[in-house]
């Protein structure tokens, strides 16, 4: 609440031109509002069209306090900023709190600056589970959460977090940097490695075991805890394994530590410490210089006192600010330039906004930084960043404390191997670092094999998304397999060693089981969910006007195997149409139809059909099928429309046709095998996923998959039953616009569940139709 009134105390001296740290009248103003404002609930008023308004937390107590510092200087600098005249004539008004580094406070004070304080955007928040408990918040709400203060990897994702853009090099890329260095420099080393027990620690350790490769031996690790209070047992073990490298992944206070206890031990190794505790008066003053002596780190950012690598325009413009608006802050002290940082890349972003300042166009900004060499950063380190890269610093220089101070040396080096995104690469290195039966076993453990459709198809397409946003290196791999539709599909998951797995249509499994081609196939199968519903479309000429017209004509009905096939001949028995049927792919069979060899092709797919759209011939179009009262049992009303396939079908119109519902299913595998839990991970993770599937720029057709929808006659993998008792109990939110089921957020209202009308577009057509023929009836 304090924090709160000094906030919007300060805003209100701002727009009478007070500044509140140089004005005596300020302090008066202050205390007189104080008795008024501070027993009551504080809400800021909206943002003015003259006012760029900013959220911040940082730890100004707490365990991390020494980083609050960085926030000090930030809106230090606004206020610099604010005094030249502020950006394209707008004031910055940066409104902080204290979170005192605890993930719970930081979440309720960023939920109070974007609904109660109305902030544009959050910037600068400092640690990685801080960042972490408000990053689903933000990008739910579509808040930018620029320039987050950590360097852990989670911060550049913007095919899962688009809002959420990072700024230091990340663990993983600096202790890379540091094994780039151990390889190059001491390859026969022992290494021993002291890191903090939380996911930084262990980010840093799997970047430098990544880096090292198995070419160097790591002979010790020790965790420390942020709550321990000393590391003398942690510094003891990792001496006594006789390393002669030693690297630190910890905070300023624990890197205190380490290096006065080394030097108590008598243990002189290569030291190492991160660029997150290299601060001369954070660490080595408190640490002592002497003790300190050779110590190596990397950097992106000179020292606060290097006048020489910065340049002397770029150092007296450094020191006037600090001076004249942070003067309590030591220049030394290299946290302060980070803030420095944030503070000039920020600036650059807003610029760029000119007048449009939605948060949409200052993410569009901020994904749009080319090539920025900063004033305070390390010469040859370039800010760089992209819709496909929300990592803006990806390079360091190594340097050694010498003589007491900080010295630069060698090339600027990339964290960042190119070749090292590619997890195909990651596996051929790793083949010759291990037994090919252990990592043969790793690999397969969890990998899921899919059986699909032919090239081109939905099912084709829909597979190759489930790999796109599924795969998640060994922890889970979809295995996309070209199928060649429905019939082989269910072949395939009866017999085909290895297949897990296929998308399958209802009603070929209704086929099967009607004509009892496979024995007891409904204890067989299961499925997973209904995944879409897929069209019937009938191409021909003009000449043929209703499905009647087939009687005795020559209909290509795809291959024996595929689910157009069985779909086809089931239509056509049930309307008692007999047609002569031609085997053949209908995308290969468009020219046969132009030249009079058949007339017509039919396609059961989810539209639109790729093929099907570059067919512009003004003597072909698709020809209505009536939703006859044979077919209401296994089928669904549809439409195809001009938007569909505007060379088909004129604009405005729409042909009627019906819909065949498409499956997930697999063998019904027993509960305590290995191919069940194999299942049970593609479950859980493509459940988990779905509405980042029912957006593009994946097939439209994901947006009618309803997880929870069931199909009847079937039953359901007993994973997937489970996932959705424990997920999407009756009464979770159903999206209505795509009839896909979500799990009801925590955040969300509870909504009840909707009819079936509201749940499916399909049925909703269906009620359409039935009442427009019931309407025509009783006119006649």
């Amino acid at each position: 609440m304090e924090q709160l009134f000094w906030a919007s105390a300060r805003d209100a001296l701002r727009r009478l031109n007070i500044a509140p740290r140089r004005n005596a009248a300020a302090a008066l103003v202050l205390a007189a509002m104080a008795g008024s404002m501070m027993n009551d609930q504080v809400h800021a008023a909206p943002p003015g069209s003259n006012e760029i308004r900013i959220g911040n937390t940082a730890p100004y107590t707490g365990p991390a306090s020494a980083y609050g510092v960085i926030a000090k200087v930030i809106s230090a600098y606004l206020d610099k900023v604010n005094a030249e005249g502020g950006i394209n004539g707008r004031k910055v008004n940066m409104i902080t709190y204290d979170d005192a580094y605890d993930p719970n406070k930081t979440m309720e004070m960023t939920r109070k600056l974007v609904e109660d304080d109305q902030a544009l955007f959050i910037l600068g928040t400092i640690g990685t589970n801080t960042n972490a408990a408000i990053q689903p918040y933000l990008n739910s709400k579509k808040v930018p959460q620029l320039f987050a203060l950590s360097g852990a990897a989670a911060w550049d994702q913007p095919g899962e977090f688009p809002w959420t853009m990072g700024f230091l090099p990340t663990y993983t890329a600096e202790a890379q940097i540091f094994a780039q260095y151990i390889l190059e420099n001491h390859p026969r080393s022992r290494i021993a490695v002291l890191y903090q027990e939380d996911g930084m620690g262990k980010e840093y350790l799997k970047g430098l075991r990544d880096g090292l490769g198995g070419k160097v031996a790591i002979v010790a690790e020790a965790p420390y805890k942020v709550t321990d209070t000393n590391i003398d047992a942690q510094m003891a073990k990792l001496k006594a394994s006789n390393a002669d490298v030693f690297i630190e992944f910890t905070t300023p206070k624990f890197a205190i530590m380490a290096i006065r206890r080394s030097a108590e031990l008598g243990w002189r190794p290569n030291h190492f410490v991160a660029s997150i505790a290299n601060s001369y008066s954070a660490v080595i003053q408190p640490a002592g210089p002497q003790n300190a002596e050779g110590l190596l780190s990397a950097a992106y950012r000179l020292e606060g006192e290097d006048a020489a690598a910065a340049g002397d325009a770029v150092f007296r413009e450094w020191s006037a600010f600090m001076q004249r608006y942070v003067p309590s802050v030591s220049k030394t002290n290299g946290q302060a330039v980070l803030g420095y940082l944030v503070s000039k890349t920020l600036v650059e972003v807003l610029k760029n906004c000119g007048d449009d300042l939605s948060r949409e166009n200052i993410m569009r900004q901020a994904r749009a930084i080319k090539g920025v060499q900063l004033p305070m950063m390390v010469q040859g380190i370039l800010i760089n960043t992209s819709p496909s890269d929300h990592a803006p610093i990806e390079q360091m220089r190594m340097m050694r404390f010498t003589n007491g101070n900080w010295q630069h040396f060698g090339p600027v080096r990339s964290g960042i191997d190119p070749g090292a995104v590619s997890d195909s690469f990651k596996t051929i290195f790793k083949y010759g670092t291990a037994t090919k039966r252990d990592l043969a076993n790793q690999l397969n453990a969890n990998t899921v094999s899919l059986m699909t459709g032919s090239f081109g198809s939905t099912y084709a397409q829909v597979g190759a998304d489930l790999a796109s946003v599924l795969d998640n290196g060994t922890a889970l791999r979809i295995l996309p397999v070209m199928g060649r539709g429905s019939v082989q599909a269910v072949a395939d998951i009866l017999l085909l060693r290895g297949v897990d797995a296929g998308i399958v249509r209802k009603d070929t499994l209704a086929y099967l089981d009607r004509k009892d081609f496979a024995k007891d196939i409904r204890n067989q199968f299961v499925y997973v969910a209904k995944m879409f519903n897929e069209e019937m479309h009938v191409l021909a000429p003009k000449t043929i006007t209703s499905m009647r017209d087939l009687d005795g004509k020559t209909v290509v009905v795809d291959l024996p195997d595929s689910s157009t096939f069985v779909t086809a001949i089931n239509v056509f028995e049930r309307l008692g149409i007999r047609p002569h049927l031609i085997y053949q792919e209908p995308r290969l069979a468009v020219d046969m139809l132009r030249k009079g060899e058949v007339d017509a092709i039919v396609a059961i797919e989810g539209k639109p059909l790729q093929w099907l759209n570059q067919v512009n011939d003004r003597n072909l179009h698709l020809v209505p099928v009536d939703y006859a009262k044979p077919l209401q049992e296994e089928y669904l009303p549809s439409k195809l429309s001009a938007a569909d396939y505007p060379g088909l079908v004129a604009d405005g119109g729409s042909v009627e046709t019906i819909a065949a519902e498409a499956v997930l299913a697999s063998y019904n595998w027993a509960p305590n095998s290995d191919r069940y839990r194999r299942l049970s991970l593609l479950v859980d993770t493509m459940f988990d996923k779905v509405a980042q599937l029912q957006r593009p720029p994946f097939h439209p057709k994901w947006r009618e998959m309803a997880p929870r929808a069931t199909v009847s006659g079937w039953t359901r993998f007993k994973a997937a039953q489970e996932w959705l008792d424990r997920n999407m109990p009756p009464g979770a939110a159903v999206s209505a616009a795509s009839g896909a089921v979500r799990p009801a957020a925590p955040v969300a209202a509870p909504a009840a569940a909707l009819a079936p009308q509201e749940r499916d577009p399909l049925y909703r057509e269906f009620l359409e139709w039935r009442a427009s023929r019931a309407k025509a009836s009783s006119s006649r």
